[in-house]
Formats: C-alpha cells, sequence, structure tokens
C-alpha cells in the first residue's frame, strides 16, 4: 500500500470508524449487485446474518449455515468467498484509518491543551511510548547527560526485511487498496469540499478491486520480493525516518536543555530478500547481485531527486550572504569533473555557490547510479559533501536553513546509504559442511570429512583457515553444482563489496548452527576467497549463527565460548570490531517444542550467550528472527524489545519484519512514524533495564512450566504416530503450499514430517483452521500446574513485574482470541475416523479451553482481551465474516479429499481463495 500523509489537523476529525465502515460496506454491496446480481449480495447477507447469531451460541444458525455452505455450486462459492475477502480487506482500511485519527487527535488533543494552558502550565505530557517518552522516562530517572551520550553512540535498531512470504494479497490489490485508503484520508481533512466526488472514486476503485483477480498466475521470483520490499521505502520510510531522528533531537533539547548530542545513524534497516538462500534454490549469486543492484538503483534515484530539490531551494547568493569558502572543495571537483555543467553554471548561477555546489553533488550522484567517471565510490563521500554544504551554510547566514531539509536528506544518507538497506546473506550449515567434505575429498586432503568428531573436525579448520596457500583451486569444474554454487557465492561476495556494493553486505548468517565448525567451515569459505586473511584477520563479513531448534539453543552458549577460544576466530572478530552478531530463531524451536518452552529456551539463551560473551569482552548484539504470527515470535515490536532479557540489549538489537506485517506497519505514513517511534523508544530504554528483585524465583517458576510445557506438546505433536496425517487433513496446508506466496518452497526437502515442513506453512495452517496451536499449546497446563504450586498471586506478580511473562501471556491471548474451538471441531471432522479424531482432537480442545481459562484467571476480567478493547472489538466485529469463509473452505475441503468433485480446477481456485480471505479477515498470515 503507498503511503498516505496528509497536514496535522486544525482540529478533531468528526469522521468515524463506523462511518468509514458503513461506506465501504455500502459501496461494496453497490458493486456487487451491478456485477453479480441482487442474489449474491441477498446470499452475503444472509450468511453474515447465520454467522452473527451462530456467535451469540445460537447453534441452529450454524447448521444452518453449514448446510447452505455445502448446498452452493462452485461459482456461488467463489462469489461469497470474494465477497466476503473484498469486505475484510476493506475494513482493514476503515481500521487503519480510525488508528491514523487517534494517533493525530492525540497529537492535536495535546497541542490545544498546550495552547490553552500557556508558558503557566508547561507542555503537554509525552504520548506513551514515544521518543519523547522515554527521554522523559530517563531524565526523570537522573541519567546524565554524558550517560546518555554514550548509550546513543553504542545504540543500534536495525529492522530486517525478510523474504519470508507471508504476504498473501497481490502487489496489484495492495495498490488499489492503497487508492482507497487515500480518499479515506482525503475525507477525513477539513479541506475536503467534495464528498461526492470522493465517494465516485471510492466506487471505481472498488468496482476494479472486485474485477481483480486475487491469486497469482505465477509465482513471485526473488526479484519481484525485492520490488515489493523497496516499495515502502520510497513511499513512507523515506519521509518518516528524518521525522524520527527530529523527535530524538527536540526530546533531548527539551529534557537535556543546554546539553550538546552527537547523534550516529541509531535507526536503520536491513534486508534478506535476495541474500536468504537457506532452502531456495532460486537464491544464486546472479539473483543477490541483482537484488543489490535493484536496491541501489532505486535508493540512489531517491537521492538524485533529494539533492535536485535542495539545488532548486538553496538559492542564497553570496552578494548578500558573503562567500561560501567551505564550498571551494566541491566547486573545485566539479568544475574538473563535469567542465560543460561548469561552464553552464556559471552562466546561470554566478553568485549562487550553494546551487552550483548541489548541482555538482547531483552530477555525481547521477555519475553513481549510471557508473561512469566521477561518480562516489561510497555513501560516505556523498555525506561528507553534504556535510561541507551544512558547516558553509552554519558558518554564513543560513544556520536554519541547514536544519531543514538539508538536515533531513543527510540523515536518510546516514541511515541509507545507497541501498536502502544491508543486504544479509543467509544459508545452512550443512550447505558448508557438504562443500567442504566434498572439496577436501577431491583434493585429498581427508577421504569423509562429515563423520568427524567435533574436536578432529575444529583442528582440520583451523590448521587450513592459518594455512597462506589456498585450498581452493581457481578452477572448480571438477565439483558437484552445488559445491561450485557455494564457492561461487563466496566468490561473489568478494567482488560484490570491492565494486560498488561497498557496505551493502556485513552479515552472513549460518542457518542450523549446531556447534563451532558451523562457523570455522564459513571462515575458511571467506579466507578461500579472500574475504579474509590466513589466520582469520582482516574478515569483511560478520559470521552470525542462528540458535534455533530446542537443543542448538541449550548448547548456543558452549558453542560460542568454543569459539572465543579459537585463535583464528578471534582474529575475524578483531577485524570487525570485536563485536558478536549472535541470531535467534523462534519459528523452529516453537515446531519444535511449543510455544511455551520455545519463548524460554531463547531467553535463557540469550541470558547465557551474554554471559560468556561478557567474559571475553567481546560486544555483541542479538538478532531476533520474529514473525508476524504468535507462533513466529510475533506480537507487538516494542512490547518484544521490552520483554527480552534484562542488560542482553543494551540499546542495540536487528530484528526481523516479515511478509504482511510489512504493509501493516509501513504502507501508511501516521502509521510507520508510530510502529518507529514505538521500536525506537523501547531500544534505547532497554540500555537502562533492570531486572526484579525477585528474578531468580520467576525464572526457576517458568523453568518448571518450559518443562511441562515441552512434555505435553511433544506427547501431542511429535510422539503420536498419526498426527502429522492429521494435521495434513483437517488444516489447509496443501493448499497453502500451492498459494506462490513468494519465491521459496514450502519445504526444506522432499523429505514427509513436520521437522522438514517450513514454519510459516505450519502457522499458517493451523491459524487458517482457527486452532493457532503453535500460540498455546502446552501451556495452558504449564500455567495450571503452576498456579496450583505456587498460587496465582505469584503468577500474577510475576506478570506485573517481569515484561518477559507479561509479553508472553498477553500474545498467547491474543493468539487464543482468534482461536475458534467450535469451528475448528469442524475442521477436524475432516478426519474420517471418528475414533481417531475424539484421540488427536480432544487434547487440543481441552488444552485451548484450560490454556483460555488461565490466562483469564492470571490477567483479569471476564474474556480474553478485555484489557485491549480495540483488538478486541476487532476481533468481534470480524468473526460472523471470518466464520462463514471458515465454512466454505471447509466444505471445499471436504470435496477436495472426496476428489468427487469433476470441476477440479475451479474447486482448488476457490479454495485458495478462501485462504486469502481468512488471511485478511484474521490480520494474520504466519
Amino acid at each position: 500500500m503507498a503511503g498516505i500523509s496528509a497536514p496535522t489537523p486544525t482540529r478533531t476529525p468528526q469522521r468515524s470508524f463506523a462511518a468509514d465502515e458503513q461506506l465501504l460496506g455500502d459501496i461494496l454491496r453497490e458493486v456487487i449487485a451491478l456485477a453479480e446480481g441482487p442474489g449474491a449480495v441477498e446470499l452475503l447477507d444472509l450468511t453474515v446474518e447465520l454467522g452473527q447469531r451462530a456467535r451469540r451460541g445460537d447453534d441452529a444458525a450454524a447448521d444452518e449455515l453449514a448446510r447452505r455452505v455445502a448446498g452452493l455450486s462452485l461459482d456461488e462459492a467463489e462469489v461469497l468467498v470474494r465477497a466476503l475477502t473484498r469486505w475484510f480487506q476493506l475494513v482493514n482500511l476503515a481500521e487503519d484509518n480510525e488508528r491514523v485519527r487517534r494517533l493525530r487527535a492525540r497529537d492535536w488533543q495535546g497541542s490545544a491543551a498546550a495552547a490553552a494552558d500557556g508558558a503557566d502550565m508547561g507542555p503537554p505530557a509525552p504520548r506513551e511510548g514515544s521518543i519523547r517518552d522515554a527521554i522523559a522516562a530517563l531524565a526523570d530517572r537522573g541519567v546524565r547527560s554524558d550517560h546518555l551520550q554514550a548509550v546513543l553512540e553504542e545504540a543500534e535498531l536495525r529492522l530486517v526485511m525478510t523474504a519470508h512470504p507471508t504476504e498473501a494479497r497481490r502487489r496489484t490489490t495492495i495498490d488499489k487498496l492503497a487508492r482507497v485508503f487515500g480518499v479515506l484520508r482525503e475525507l477525513d481533512e477539513v479541506t475536503t469540499s467534495r464528498p461526492h466526488e470522493a465517494r465516485r472514486r471510492l466506487q471505481a476503485t472498488v468496482q476494479e478491486l472486485w474485477a481483480s483477480d486475487d491469486l497469482r498466475a505465477i509465482s513471485l521470483t526473488v526479484v519481484d520480493e525485492v520490488r515489493g520490499g523497496l516499495v515502502h521505502f520510497a513511499s513512507t520510510l523515506a519521509d518518516t525516518v528524518p521525522r524520527i531522528y527530529r523527535d530524538l533531537e527536540e526530546a533531548l533539547a527539551e529534557f537535556y536543555p543546554g546539553r550538546s548530542f552527537t547523534l550516529p545513524a541509531l535507526l536503520s534497516f536491513g534486508s534478506w530478500i535476495g541474500g536468504d538462500r537457506d532452502g531456495n534454490p532460486f537464491v544464486t549469486p546472479e539473483t543477490t547481485v541483482q537484488a543489490l543492484d535493484l536496491m541501489r538503483e532505486q535508493c540512489l534515484r531517491l537521492l538524485e531527486a533529494g539533492v535536485e530539490r535542495l539545488a532548486g531551494r538553496l538559492s542564497l547568493s553570496e552578494r548578500l550572504t558573503g562567500p561560501a569558502g567551505g564550498l571551494a572543495p566541491i566547486l573545485k571537483a566539479g568544475e574538473e569533473d563535469f567542465p560543460a555543467l561548469a561552464e553552464q553554471l556559471a552562466a546561470l548561477n554566478p553568485e549562487e555557490p550553494y546551487r552550483r555546489a548541489l548541482t555538482f553533488v547531483r552530477e555525481r550522484v547521477r555519475a553513481t547510479q549510471t557508473r561512469t567517471p566521477g561518480g562516489y565510490r561510497e555513501s560516505a563521500q556523498l555525506l561528507a559533501d553534504l556535510q561541507r554544504v551544512r558547516a558553509a551554510l552554519v558558518d554564513g547566514a543560513g544556520a536554519l536553513t541547514a536544519a531543514g531539509d538539508l538536515h533531513d536528506m543527510i540523515r536518510q544518507v546516514e541511515v541509507f546509504g545507497f541501498h536502502y538497506a544491508r543486504l544479509d546473506i543467509r544459508e545452512h550449515a550443512r550447505v558448508h559442511r557438504r562443500a567442504l567434505a566434498e572439496i577436501f575429498s577431491v583434493l585429498g586432503v581427508c577421504a569423509d570429512y562429515e563423520p568427524l568428531e567435533d574436536p578432529e573436525r575444529l583442528a582440520l579448520l583451523e590448521r587450513h583457515i592459518r594455512d597462506r596457500r589456498p585450498l581452493i583451486p581457481a578452477d572448480i569444474d571438477a565439483f558437484s553444482d552445488g559445491t561450485r554454487e557455494t564457492i561461487e557465492t563466496f566468490r561473489m561476495l568478494r567482488d560484490t563489496l570491492s565494486d560498488a556494493h561497498r557496505g551493502a553486505i556485513q552479515t552472513y548468517i549460518v542457518s542450523g548452527t549446531e556447534g563451532p565448525a558451523d562457523l570455522l567451515e564459513v571462515l575458511l569459505l571467506m579466507k578461500e576467497s579472500s574475504l579474509a586473511e590466513a589466520g582469520g584477520g582482516r574478515a569483511q563479513l560478520r559470521i552470525v549463527p542462528l540458535f534455533e531448534a530446542g537443543a542448538t539453543l541449550e548448547g548456543a552458549p558452549e558453542t560460542m565460548r568454543t569459539l572465543m577460544e579459537a585463535e583464528v576466530y578471534r582474529a575475524a572478530l578483531r577485524g570487525l570490531g570485536d563485536e558478536q552478531e549472535i541470531m535467534i530463531g523462534y519459528s523452529d524451536s516453537n515446531k519444535d517444542v511449543g510455544y511455551m518452552a520455545s519463548a524460554w529456551a531463547a531467553y535463557r539463551a540469550q541470558m547465557r550467550i551474554a554471559e560468556v560473551l561478557r567474559e571475553q569482552d567481546v560486544r555483541w548484539i542479538f538478532f531476533h528472527g520474529r514473525g508476524g504470527a504468535v507462533g513466529r515470535g510475533g506480537g507487538p515490536t516494542s512490547t518484544a524489545i521490552r520483554a527480552l532479557p534484562p542488560g542482553t540489549v543494551r540499546s542495540r538489537l536487528k530484528m526481523t519484519e516479515q511478509g504482511e506485517v510489512l504493509a501493516a506497519k509501513y504502507a501508511v505514513a501516521p502509521i510507520a512514524h508510530r510502529e518507529l517511534e514505538l521500536s525506537t523508544s523501547a531500544t534505547l530504554a532497554s540500555g537502562f533495564q533492570l531486572g526484579s528483585d525477585r528474578h531468580d524465583e520467576f525464572e526457576r517458576v517458568v523453568q518448571e512450566m518450559a518443562e511441562q510445557s515441552a512434555q505435553l506438546y511433544r506427547r501431542v505433536v511429535h510422539e503420536d504416530p498419526e498426527f502429522v496425517a492429521f494435521f495434513e487433513t483437517v488444516t489447509p496446508v496443501q493448499e497453502i503450499s500451492r498459494l506462490r506466496l513468494g519465491s521459496r518452497p514450502a519445504k526444506r526437502s522432499q523429505a514427509a514430517g513436520i521437522k522438514d515442513l517450513r514454519a510459516i506453512p505450519w502457522v499458517f495452517s493451523w491459524t487458517q483452521a482457527r486452532i493457532v496451536l503453535p500460540a498455546w499449546l502446552g501451556l495452558g497446563t504449564a500455567l495450571a500446574e503452576a498456579r496450583e504450586r505456587h498460587g496465582l498471586d505469584l503468577l500474577r506478580e510475576m506478570a506485573a513485574h517481569w515484561p518477559f511473562f507479561d509479553t508472553l501471556l498477553s500474545n498467547a491471548e491474543m493468539g487464543c482470541a482468534k482461536a475458534d474451538l467450535a469451528i475448528a471441531r469442524r475442521y477436524a471432522e475432516l478426519w474420517a475416523d471418528a475414533r481417531s479424531r475424539k484421540r488427536l482432537f480432544a487434547p487440543l480442545a481441552e488444552e485451548l479451553t484450560r490454556t483460555i481459562d488461565e490466562l483469564v484467571l492470571i490477567r483479569g476480567g471476564e474474556r480474553l482481551l478485555d484489557s485491549e478493547p480495540v483488538l478486541q472489538a476487532s476481533i468481534d466485529r470480524r468473526n460472523p465474516f471470518v466464520d462463514p469463509l471458515s465454512f466454505v473452505q471447509i466444505e471445499l475441503l471436504r470435496r477436495l479429499r472426496g476428489d468427487s468433485e469433476p470441476a477440479a480446477e475451479q474447486l482448488g481456485r476457490v479454495s485458495l481463495l478462501t485462504v486469502n480471505g481468512i488471511a485478511s479477515g484474521l490480520r494474520n498470515t504466519g
């Protein structure tokens, strides 16, 4: 969705969510009636009415809904599914618009209150979660300016956009919805004088939307994914990011008056799109270069336009302001490199040195794009020129001008560089191991490398990392395709980092890390590709372990300790500033041991890894691989940051932003600003994080809970031989695998079973079936037993005083609120054998009920989400519309499983449409 921004309102907006919902619903019904006839609207209204009655406890209405859905032809079912899906997509916009209203109303009320109170009452209280709120809290706690400056110099929040395919909507759908949202925003502005014209535009766009296919004709390519990820930079982030920095500057000036602070690029962005090759055969060395080229091209285009705007605006005449001596290096170099342009500028702007200087800067940016003489080699050179212009303005008569657009332009270059984001590279440990096993075997170094014990493997790797002689020959034709591609990837990285993409890649992530050899294998391949010297020194890439599965999280501290004791690895670290990056995964560990045990294993691993690195006097930054859904580490980013172990963040972290989360957070400028301020303020506050006095006791209780939770989870998911078949039958996992969500296959290999299934279809499928198992299985039992053993008061105290535990419960509460036992039971009926169905489904039903009861008991209220009324109202509003889609999906899955439907192609197609619809209704995929 394109970014939408508007001037701050001069009064509280008069429109409401109800007005938007009514307007969009009416227009949708008009469009459906024109295209499909009044009968389609009547069917929509009837199914929603039955859904509403069923929600009020009318079992007969639920049965009637199921009966009517079973009697629909495929054509009728398709129209109904499309109608419900479009309603969700439009009501999502209405909810986003209401969020923008709330944000702007708070700003307006604060400004109005300040104006009314005058100087006597002082400025309004900071908005909760804002950067101003965070800095005010630090000042109130007595944090000294020098201490805060030290934290700011170390602070880093990098939000990493990933290629994980959890955005179910097509780009064309997103673009049309963006236009609808734009009209809604216009209707909210006080200057709107033609509401009938706005309605006409809405009708036209909704009609386009109705007549457009929601399913992709072909799978996305990696380059398609790159383009999709870059959309948000140009549409919202380019303008929003400088605002975040201004918020911080203003807060520091307000709460630390008279103190001077230096702000580095503490908020930045990363990407996996085009670099994540783990299990994706379509990410090759060539596609990684294509991704970098595209990132560079689009970022430089933005920078060129920005510099050109500045050149047009900075028309200061030296006849009026005096000479601008600081511009001499830019002017001199420009005259030498672009003589024709210099002659033209001398004639057009003889007394306007800033305009001439910035025009030369613009020409250098253009030359950078085309890779012709005169271009910048790296973004630091452009930054230096812009800083020269700022210094000249400050020294002359233009300090206020320097603090305007030029100030924001400098921030853009600091944050975005020449690529918008740094591209991470990821590959699975077994790929490196297999490649080196073949290399060692073919070259006669070691006949059978893979079965070696760890000490032997480490000794062999260290020896060859130290060896100045190359191991891998220049000609690699003798090796297999897989080994050649691994070698070519590292050689591509060497060439890329020394050429136009200097600084665009910093990190090489090793997924499936089990031990220290997994990282030394990468270091050896780096050394062989001249990405590090013999002995490990002058390493050009961070080597980052990804710890995710239960056993590897448990063994992670020892893995890091062994690495720190390996001289070749410490030499590589020294070349990178003695800083170790560690990635913590949440998806596969959840699939392995369940929600509760997974969250605790990740928390505990971070504490223990930090202890090891602190002992070794090594700085660190944790990289959190979070998804959108609760089962993949999801939930609000700011609360997730506050829930991390005290002392492990220290205002430094990376975090993934995946799939549908990108559009939800960054498609609309006011929402993007709010999300970024929440994340940035939480990261800054983490530098001063304190633990509870009763932390040890709290941790012992959670350790017990994790063990109990994992036991139940494994018994249900892993130990029952029929569970995999049950999962594949009662959820639409097979259909999701065909949905063309992204470029990656649904499985890492062709093997059957849960272990090889990617976490995204695992979570997505349970969400579609309204069971949402990854968000709660095992938690209810653990909470009930902990309550009986330790008492309810202790659990409530833990929730009140330990952000980790509070967030754990809060996210589970959200997941359980989106689950529905009555609907889930109907999905379970797709499993034909009644006796084994009861055995398989009964534990799930009991545990979901138990979890809901325990969450309500601990968190208070009468039902889930009583403390989150906006979210609760949203789910309540959607359920009567989601339920009919679930009934349709169940019926279509029944027909597909029965294999008796002659129109197989249309049947499969409509079943895929239900997946999109339910995802839009629940606002969650994977």
